[in-house]
């Protein structure tokens, strides 16, 4: 999965998805009493472009999915873990090598169907399988025996032998209701990628019946989740009714419309309106949703795991010099920044793992926001600042870009007295001197979590990584995050990862700015809401556990 991908949307609306964390009053009424109409209307801020599992990439898709939708396990709110969701049970071996899931024998597609391992191993199969180019392919690969070697088949050339490599996969459906993994290495983050939406089981037969158009049509688009898409209206709405035969209990909710409203000024007007249920507040509302008294009572702030910073060039002078590194850091005033440039709509960041996920240390402070002593750390580089002359290289079409490179050249000149020369580029020459490491400081880049554990975070900053744009070498850092990759013993594993983010703060590759929280509106007769750093829409994770009040 690319960086780019990852943050298009992310740097479009300067949000992404959403630790179970509310600020001011949800609203959120509490009571035995139901509303005779149980329907939940929320906003899509757009089009979802496929609900096949296995091409859905962005929040907009895995927001529905995770309705009609049900995987092995699913995340607990709190990320501490997951929990049973279409497997009952599941177990590792010893060495960490294997994992057995114990479908539950109750659980059935919304056609009655019963859900079977032989779904879950197509559904993954399907996910390695190079001709389908998933999204999420490079995440199940690594991980599944022989599924590097697999994923890198040749779509054309190898067109005969692909079938066959597929059944050389860790899957395995022991019966009906027992499903394998075996992995190419011990895994510690595996569980993780058992709970994504792109892992749900998929129907072979309902494929074949739909071909390339099987997860557009509500007839084939058969899912075990607790709801089922009944309506599909491009541009418009999707909408969902309860599955009559999923295994747990009966939804209180008949209905939810996913209702595509990509202006944030029209759709906070069909909140007001009574015509929206839940909204995303996009940064432009942000201070009249803040400043409004009724309004303000209803946000709903959740921190989502996606953190920006801006990327120095380590081996290009003066910025070889880890102290200068460390005093442009330290002269970065990040509360400001969430201000002036996210509307409120984030926290300042100063390390790698963002708050709300295992492994966030906010002890580590070699970024935080101190004039003096970057004034100190300045001074103690050898140079003065007119002996600093460094050139900020961003994309000239993004206002993002554009905003987050002038905060930093202010900064740096109220604070350092450091004029940073700002380069304007178009997009496709930007790319191309980043990529060949022609350029000295660029922004804003960053990362967002494809799944709440360490490891997806750390293997940005190796030496062999593409996504070190940076060029920073430490190997003592590529050590301990290959060690803590296939650690099995949590604690020692923590350690070492501890041990990695220190060095990637203190030796400053990069400058981390803020991670993003998303601000939504939900009415105050929306019962049931809990959210979580990894959902798309405030209550989805437990779609289940909802339902409308009366008034």
């Amino acid at each position: 999965m690319s960086l780019s991908r990852r943050l298009a949307r992310a740097i479009g609306l300067l949000l992404l998805g959403v630790v179970a964390v509310s600020a001011c009053d949800t609203g959120v009424t509490v009571g035995p009493k139901l509303a005779k109409d149980q329907v939940l209307r929320l906003m899509l801020e757009d089009q979802p472009a496929s609900l096949d599992p296995g091409q859905t990439q962005y929040p907009d898709e895995t927001a529905v999915l995770r309705a009609i939708t049900e995987p092995l396990v699913k995340p607990a709110l709190d990320l501490s873990g997951v929990m049973p969701a279409a497997a009952q049970t599941y177990e590792a071996n010893g060495s960490g090598t294997a994992y057995v899931f114990h479908l539950r024998t109750n659980a059935r597609y919304w056609d009655g169907t019963p859900v079977k391992a032989q779904d879950f191993v197509y559904a993954w199969q399907r996910l390695i399988d190079p001709r389908l180019a998933a999204p999420d392919e490079t995440l199940f690969a690594g991980a599944v025996l022989n599924g590097e070697r697999v994923s890198l088949m040749d779509p054309q050339r190898d067109k005969a032998a692909i079938d066959g490599a597929l059944g050389t996969l860790g899957l395995k459906a022991v019966d009906d209701y027992t499903f394998q993994v075996q992995l190419a290495r011990p895994d510690p983050a595996f569980i993780w990628l058992a709970a994504l939406p792109a892992a749900a089981p998929i129907r072979k037969d309902m494929v074949a019946k739909g071909g390339d158009k099987w997860a557009s049509d509500p007839a084939t688009l058969v899912t075990n989740g607790p709801f089922k898409v009944t309506e599909l209206v491009k541009n418009d709405h999707i909408r969902l009714e309860r599955n009559s035969n999923y295994w747990g209990a009966r939804p209180s909710l008949t209905r939810i419309d996913f209702v595509i409203v990509n202006d944030g000024a029209v759709a906070l007007a069909k909140y007001k309106n009574g015509e929206l249920d839940e909204i995303a507040v996009q940064p432009a509302q942000a201070a009249s949703v803040a400043g409004d008294a009724m309004l303000s009572r209803r946000l709903v702030k959740t921190p989502n795991l996606t953190v920006f910073w801006i990327v120095f060039r380590v081996n290009s002078p003066p910025l070889d010099n880890v102290k200068l590194r460390q005093a442009l850091a330290q002269a970065i005033d990040r509360d400001a920044f969430v201000t002036q440039i996210f509307q409120g709509e984030g926290a300042p960041a100063a390390t790698l793992i963002p708050k709300g996920m295992h492994g966030y240390t906010p002890t580590l402070t070699a970024q935080k926001f101190d004039v003096a002593q970057a004034r100190s750390d300045l001074a103690a580089s050898g140079l003065s600042a007119k002996q600093v002359s460094l050139t900020y290289a961003y994309d000239q079409s993004s206002d993002f870009a554009k905003a987050t490179a002038t905060f930093v050249h202010d900064q740096l000149k109220a604070n350092l007295g450091i004029e940073l020369n700002l380069q304007t580029l178009d997009a496709n020459t930007l790319a191309a001197r980043v990529d060949n490491g022609e350029f000295q400081v660029t922004g804003p880049r960053g990362w967002t979590a494809d799944y709440p554990d360490p490891a997806d975070w750390y293997d940005t900053f190796l030496t062999t990584s593409s996504n070190n744009l940076s060029f920073w070498q430490n190997q003592q850092y590529d050590n301990f995050v290959r060690v803590a990759r296939t650690d099995t013993q949590a604690a020692r594993r923590d350690q070492e990862y501890l041990q990695a983010q220190s060095m990637v703060v203190g030796d400053v590759p990069v400058v981390f700015l803020a991670q993003t929280v998303s601000w939504y509106l939900t009415q105050s007769y929306v019962r049931g809401v809990a959210t979580s750093a990894v959902d798309e829409w405030p209550g989805a994770l437990a779609p289940g556990q909802l339902s409308i009040a009366p008034h």
